[in-house]
This record gives C-alpha cells, structure tokens and sequence, in this order.
C-alpha cells in the first residue's frame, strides 16, 4: 500500500482512467431500462465520480481531495477491477472460473 507522498503522476494517471472507466460504465448501465429509484441513484453516485474525476484533472494530486472523495477513488479503483475480471472471464467456464 502506497502512501499519499508516493503516489506518481502516473498513479494519478491511473486513478483517473478507472474514474472515467467506471463513469463510462455507468452511462451504459444510465441507457438501459431502470427504476426512476435506480436511476436517480446511479445518476447521483455518477455525478459524484465526475466531480471527483474533474478535481483530479484540475489538480493532480490526491492531497487536494477530501476523505470522501477519495472513499469515491477507492470505489473508482474497486469498479475498475471488477471491470477487468468480468471482461477476464466472460470466456471461462464455470469451473474455470473457480479456480481464479
């Protein structure tokens, strides 16, 4: 685990490619066929990784963010991984997919 002081440029680089990943997948999730509730609730939690992801792209550096918007990075990053092992095991079997 990193602390703040050591986090690159690139990292920051990173972070924001999961933020607009995730962003990207809400926007799809946004098209489909959702409760007014869900909705509602997806746009919310969408207009808060925009935020965040505007912040960073103004300021690059994870000191200019606040405790919960960087809970929203953590979840950013969290979303992001969860993309790659879907995309990562679309392919496998059930038992495959076990084993991982």
């Amino acid at each position: 685990m990193k602390s703040l002081a050591s986090i690159t440029e690139k990292d920051i680089e990173t972070i924001k490619m999961a933020l607009n990943d995730s962003i990207s997948d809400m926007n799809t999730e946004l098209k489909g066929d959702l409760s007014v509730r869900q909705r509602e609730s997806l746009q919310e939690f969408k207009s808060r990784y925009v935020r965040v992801f505007d912040k960073l792209r103004n300021n690059s550096s994870l000191y200019a963010l606040t405790e919960s918007d960087l809970d929203i990075v953590a979840g950013g990053l969290n979303d992001a991984i969860e993309l790659i092992e879907d995309n990562l095991t679309d392919d496998l079997t059930e038992d495959e997919k076990e084993e991982i």
